[in-house]
């Protein structure tokens, strides 16, 4: 850690109350309240720290609290005690277990990303009942009942034909008979011989 009592550095100290702008070009170590843009190469926010404002370093500690704006063009790391809120952009983050981070958070050079406390869900769709499918029988049932109402159709078929083939027979014999016999008439009542088929 560097020595904060340097030249070019703030110590804020606890219970001490800060407001403004403030450039710092090494270290400001907070442990007190600041309100306002405070711009420095190292920012480090004690256990009972506070800074509400913009907040502009290459490296931020934070074990206490710092709110609003945030940009670390190096590295942020958040204590387990720490909390970090508002629109924050790092580098390089390091967030130790109990530490928090909420709010709109990006890479230095990217798009801001929402974290910490969430919108309220969207409400889950209905579902529609859907009809029940068709009963299906399974593949080799279905194409062994297949094959046997083919069979069947195909001897229906035979069977038909062969019915219509004797039918035609029938009425071929008697169109035959009904001539012959109608041939006969006519010769009985001329007197001539009849002739038969």
């Amino acid at each position: 850690m560097a020595e904060i009592n340097t030249p070019g550095s703030l110590l804020v100290g606890e219970g001490v109350f800060m407001k403004g702008s403030m450039r710092v070009p090494g270290v400001a170590s907070i442990d007190g309240k600041v309100e306002g843009d405070l711009t420095a190469d190292t920012v480090l926010i004690q256990g009972n720290g506070s800074i509400d404002g913009r907040t502009t370093a290459d490296h931020v500690r934070v074990a206490g609290a710092l709110t609003n704006t945030t940009v670390a063009n190096k590295t942020l790391v958040v204590e387990s005690s720490g909390l970090v809120s508002g629109t924050i952009s790092y580098t390089d983050l390091e967030i130790k277990k109990g530490g928090s981070l909420q709010g709109n958070i990006h890479k230095v050079g990217e798009e801001p990303k929402h974290f910490g406390v969430s919108p309220a869900p969207a409400p889950a769709p209905t579902p529609t009942p859907t009809p029940a499918p068709a009963p299906t029988l399974p593949v080799a049932a279905k194409t062994e009942q297949v094959a046997k109402e083919e069979a069947g159709n195909q001897a229906g078929a035979d069977k038909a034909g062969a019915e219509k083939a004797a039918a035609d027979k029938v009425a071929s014999d008697k169109a035959v008979a009904d001539k012959a016999t109608a041939e006969k008439a006519v010769a009985d009542k001329a007197g001539e011989p009849p002739t038969l088929p």
